[in-house]
């Protein structure tokens, strides 16, 4: 079978790969709010040095950060859309506001009524609110309607505490909808921060994590949550007995056992294989394309990428190593206490592969 050689392998070239650069994946439709923190700011209309200025940003002024890559970052200040350098940009403190008119939240294109209107934010929604820009005016987000509200219609949140309350954990997304996009996930047991709730969402935040979950994925009492299968003291015996996933199958191979699951995670279906050498667990992975045929082009794979790193950023934290080969495959990984973590997205073996392992160090 030799399928442990193969992992062996596998994750060795990917440590190889691995250049160290630290670079945050954004998905596609996700946006940030930044503010220039240099004295003046050139926009280009391309994402390199000597391309044509389009633009000037002045100090301290709000921009909307659609991606960031190589340095440069894609971005929009009012009329004014083109690439700025990253390290001229900062996230701004926000503080979470809802809304309190019962008319509902006006968000404008600019500070001014009679500017156009972006969106009517109802009743209750909750808002990041970046702070005044003068006149009665705030800097606002809510997923990605980003602009320009009289301040007095939004008020400070009455905030509970609840507790993350299914097996598979919950995905967070930035707007109140499963079309949102993904901000991160947390796990079963996990206490949060209620902030508001409106038609079966609910605002949370959770150390560095915060956005919309479904409410009733949410309890007052905290759930008992007995097995972490992240723990590589755990034998064969242990996992048969305590993972509560749906059991495919028991290989075994010489001194190489694997024992795979059917599961949930990041709230994905993903093929759950845990690898033991000897009766010592190596490696867990999870295996979002188990059925080795689905082939897509570099920006699906991207996006994958971008998708399953956030997940990974929200459970890990910011102290990870980026990187990728062109048009092939893309890699983030994380040093942990006693083992290590990898996200890998490729096209090496002519089908995608999408794969969140966890091995021993």
């Amino acid at each position: 079978m030799n399928i442990i050689k193969k992992w062996l392998v596998a994750v060795f070239v990917l440590l190889i790969l691995f250049s160290f650069q630290h670079q945050v994946a954004e998905a596609a439709d996700y946006r940030t709010v930044k503010i220039v923190s240099g004295s003046s700011l050139i926009v280009r209309d391309s994402p390199n040095d000597t391309a044509n200025s389009i633009g000037n940003l002045d100090k301290d002024q709000f921009v909307i950060e659609f991606s960031s890559s190589n340095g440069w970052s894609h971005i929009q200040a009012g009329e004014v859309k083109g690439y700025v350098s990253s390290s001229f940009l900062s996230t701004p403190p926000s503080t979470i506001k809802i809304a309190n008119s019962k008319s509902g939240l006006v968000v404008k294109s600019m500070p001014s009524l009679s500017a156009s209107t972006l969106a009517t934010l109802k009743y209750n929604m909750v808002v990041e609110d970046y702070g005044s820009v003068g006149d009665g005016w705030s800097f606002v987000q809510y997923g990605n309607v980003v602009g320009y509200v009289k301040s007095d219609f939004m008020g400070k949140t009455k905030t509970t505490t609840k507790y993350v309350n299914t097996n598979s954990g919950v995905v967070v997304r930035n707007i109140a909808s499963q079309s949102g996009a993904s901000v991160g996930s947390l796990s079963n047991g996990t206490q949060v921060t209620v902030h508001a709730t409106l038609v079966g969402w609910s605002y949370v935040t959770a150390n560095n994590v915060k956005g919309y979950v479904v409410d009733s994925y949410l309890s007052t009492k905290k759930p008992v949550v007995p097995f972490n299968n992240i723990n590589f003291n755990l034998s064969i015996k242990d996992v048969e007995k305590n993972e509560k996933s749906k059991f495919i199958q028991k290989l075994q191979d010489g001194r190489e056992t694997f024992l795979i699951y059917e599961t949930m995670k990041y709230g994905y279906y993903a093929e759950l294989t845990y690898i033991f050498l000897g009766g010592q667990l190596e490696y867990i992975t999870y295996n979002f394309f188990p059925e080795e045929n689905s082939f897509h082009t570099w920006d699906q794979m991207s996006t994958i990428h971008d998708l399953l790193h956030r997940q990974g950023v929200a459970e890990f934290g910011n102290d990870y190593q980026f990187s990728y080969e062109k048009y092939s495959a893309l890699y983030t990984g994380w040093e942990k206490s006693g083992y290590a973590v990898l996200i890998a997205v490729d096209d090496k073996n002519l089908y995608t592969t999408a794969k969140l392992i966890y091995y021993r160090k």
